[in-house]
C-alpha cells in the first residue's frame, strides 16, 4: 500500500546497498558524494544556509545531503521514517559533531518543536508521496519554522522532458507490478500552491531538466 510509508521504507532499506538504490539510484560511494554536494551547493546558491541556522530534512535517507549541509550549519537534524535509513545516515554522518537524528511516522513532523527551525528542507521525497502527504509536510514544516524561516522542496517536473520520460517510463510497468514507492510526478503549480496554501512568501521555483526545486518563506 502506497500510504504506508514506513512499512515500504524499512523494506527498502534492510542493507546500505539497498538503502542507497533506493534513495539515489546509485551504490556507488563517489556518485552519491557528488550528487549530495550538487543538491547543498543548489541550496546554498539560491535558499541559502547560515553559521547560525538549526537545519531539518524531511527524508535524509543515508546521509547523502546532510553530510554536506550539516557542517554549514549550527545544529542539523536529520528526519526519516525508516530506523535503517537513519542508522546508514548516522554512519555516514559519524564524523560531524552537530548533527540529531529523529524517526518520523510518515505522515507529520509530531517530533520536533513549533517555532524551532530555521530551514526545513526535502529532496527527492514528495515523488514518493501522496499529493495531501506532500501537502501535510508543508503545513508541518510552517509549523516547525521560526518566523522568517525557509522550507526547500523538490519534485519530479512534469513539465520538463526528463520529467515527462521518467512519467513514460513508470506508465509502462503494468499497475499491479509498480512498487508502493514508485516516482510519481509533479508539476510547479502544484508545489507553489501548497507552499502557497500553507502561508508561506517570497516563493521562488526553478524547473530544472528532471526536478522542479520551490522555496519560501514564513513571514
Amino acid at each position: 500500500m502506497r500510504s504506508n510509508y514506513k512499512q515500504s521504507w524499512i523494506a527498502a532499506s534492510k542493507t546500505r546497498v539497498q538503502a542507497c538504490n533506493s534513495v539515489a539510484a546509485t551504490d556507488d560511494e563517489a556518485e552519491l558524494d557528488r550528487s549530495g554536494k550538487a543538491t547543498n551547493q543548489f541550496l546554498l546558491d539560491h535558499v541559502g544556509i547560515k553559521p547560525t541556522d538549526v537545519v531539518l530534512e524531511i527524508g535524509c535517507g543515508v546521509g547523502r545531503v546532510g553530510k554536506h549541509a550539516a557542517p554549514r550549519c549550527k545544529h542539523w537534524i536529520g528526519a526519516d521514517v525508516s530506523p535503517n535509513m537513519l542508522k546508514f545516515a548516522a554512519e555516514n554522518l559519524r564524523q560531524v559533531p552537530n548533527v540529531e537524528f529523529v524517526e518520523l511516522s510518515g505522515y507529520d513532523l509530531k517530533p520536533i518543536p513549533s517555532e524551532s527551525i530555521d530551514l526545513v528542507y526535502c529532496t527527492v521525497v514528495f515523488p514518493h508521496l501522496a499529493q495531501w502527504d506532500r501537502y501535510s509536510y508543508v503545513e508541518e514544516a510552517f509549523r516547525v519554522l521560526r518566523a522568517g524561516g525557509q522550507l526547500y522542496v523538490d519534485g519530479i517536473n512534469l513539465c520538463s522532458d526528463a520529467g515527462w520520460k521518467v512519467f513514460e517510463d513508470h506508465r509502462a510497468i503494468p499497475p499491479l507490478e509498480r512498487i508502493p514507492e514508485i516516482g510519481e510526478c509533479s508539476t510547479p503549480q502544484e508545489l507553489i500552491e501548497y507552499l502557497r496554501r500553507a502561508g508561506f512568501t517570497s516563493i521562488e521555483s526553478k524547473p530544472g531538466d528532471e526536478l522542479v526545486a520551490v522555496w519560501g518563506r514564513k513571514p
